[in-house]
């Protein structure tokens, strides 16, 4: 058995094409009682085979959701509340006037004093001229909302001036989803924005790309329409504003598209923006992921429509993805594993298809301590295969630290090569253990582990917390 350590970075790539879906009912809830048999899919109109689902539910704690903590116990520490809720809100001021920033600045407030323990939320501005990265701090939430005004761009090259904008736009939200992906909790980002028109096809593969970044990081995107209200703008037009209603819902486009391909909401023709604001910010409580792979897929690059449909489910509605880029080329088995492992690393659920433990302790030793993260590993339900009389498997473990807030702060990568003869195998009775050391400040921080298996092509991943003092 031998071990070899690596730092821990990933690089995600299309292999599987996950689709994910809402269904709600006729008072607007999203239910979750459907099963595959339920769901029909199609990609250019042919059907496909669904060969994963799943069905998430939102299952957050009750300061998550607003309700009182139980008392603590007296003379007991105080527990660590870790985060599980983040919410990224992403002003469009790019596009955003200043009319519409002011009263989307008001509603912002008031959501973010409603803050709860277990919720963290961050501000940025689509131009990059505001960021403010998650935390729990009132007066910097306050302070970062209260920085934002229109962004005046300066047009370079060979684009003209909407185009640049536009674009601009979309590098910069698929940038931000990126960032949201090291997140260890339920991620949700709220794109503010009074819309613009993406339909040409120059714009295609940047709206895509945010969809399939955000699929891959399990970000939902909500839509808040800042425009409020619809008015007929024929009877108030500003210089350079839409001239129809079918203009003004042409703007919107874009925000309704990232919020199906997503999961998510589009608060819309509204005036209610502090309800927006608390009603989109909540995941679905029931988010359906519907997986499968094409057949034939030429590796080519070119948009697959895709279509979902339901059988016997009457009086149900669904919001789905609307499509998919094919990929210019085939992935390997290291490329799928090294996905599922960061998948993994930066959610919160745990998963138990390996049988592992996980323990923590740390030492202090001057202004630093040394935190051990150990990994139980029970070998005799691994699965093995023979070869030149030794059973061999390779076994990767990924440790991750994360601040009180969730931010990912480092983490180590170790493989492990197993080649066992029988009798070795056999005394591992108690199993392995696999210890990873990082040097910390003092403070609070969360540990997530997650390891894998070549062989079985399993997974699993653990939770805990350190208070270093």
């Amino acid at each position: 058995m031998s071990t070899r350590d690596e730092q821990a970075s990933f690089k995600s790539k299309v292999n599987l094409v996950m689709v994910p879906v809402v269904v709600r009912d006729v008072q607007g809830n999203a239910i979750g009682h459907l099963t595959k048999a339920n769901f029909q899919l199609f990609d250019k109109g042919k059907p496909q085979e669904i060969s994963r689902f799943s069905v998430e539910k939102t299952d957050l704690s009750a300061e998550s959701k607003g309700k009182p903590a139980a008392p603590p116990v007296e003379g007991a520490e105080p527990a660590v509340i870790p985060p599980e809720r983040f919410v990224a809100l992403v002003f469009d001021d790019i596009h955003l006037n200043a009319g519409y920033l002011a009263q989307v600045r008001d509603a912002a407030d008031q959501f973010i004093e409603n803050l709860v323990p277990t919720d963290r939320l961050a501000v940025y501005a689509v131009s990059g001229e505001v960021s403010l990265d998650f935390t729990d701090d009132r007066l910097k939430l306050h302070g970062a909302v209260a920085r934002m005004r229109p962004s005046i761009m300066v047009n370079v090259g060979a684009l003209n001036d909407f185009d640049q904008r536009v674009l601009a736009s979309l590098d910069n939200l698929k940038a931000i989803v990126k960032r949201m992906s090291v997140a260890p909790g339920q991620r949700t980002m709220v794109f503010v924005s009074p819309g613009f028109n993406t339909l040409n096809p120059l714009y295609t593969d940047a709206r895509m790309a945010i969809i399939e970044q955000a699929i891959r990081s399990k970000v939902i995107i909500s839509s808040l329409d800042a425009r409020g209200l619809y008015t007929d703008p024929r009877f108030n037009v500003a210089p350079g504003g839409p001239r129809s209603l079918t203009q003004m819902y042409m703007n919107s486009s874009l925000m309704a598209e990232l919020a199906s391909g997503t999961g998510g909401t589009l608060f819309e023709n509204n005036n209610g923006l502090a309800d927006g604001f608390r009603r989109i910010a909540a995941a679905p409580e029931y988010l359906y992921m519907l997986g499968f792979s094409p057949q034939n897929l030429k590796s080519d690059g070119s948009f697959h429509i895709l279509k979902v449909t339901l059988k016997d489910a009457p009086n149900l509605t669904l919001t789905a993805r609307h499509g998919y880029y094919a990929p210019k080329r085939t992935d390997d088995a290291a490329e799928t594993a090294r996905q599922e492992i960061e998948s993994a690393l930066f959610s919160r659920d745990e998963m138990m298809e390996l049988p592992i433990e996980l323990h923590t302790q740390f030492f202090r030793s001057g202004d630093l301590a040394k935190v051990s993260v150990m990994a139980h590993l029970d070998l005799k339900q691994f699965k093995f295969h023979k070869a030149d009389g030794r059973n061999r498997n390779e076994v990767t473990l990924v440790s991750g630290i994360f601040d009180r807030h969730g931010n990912y702060l480092q983490g180590i990568k170790k493989v492990v090569e197993l080649r066992l003869k029988d009798e070795t195998l056999s005394h591992l009775g108690n199993g392995v253990t696999v210890r990873t050391t990082f040097d910390l400040k003092p403070g609070t921080y969360l540990v997530r582990l997650v390891v894998r298996d070549t062989e079985g092509q399993a997974l699993s991943a653990a939770n805990s917390a350190v208070n270093i003092e």
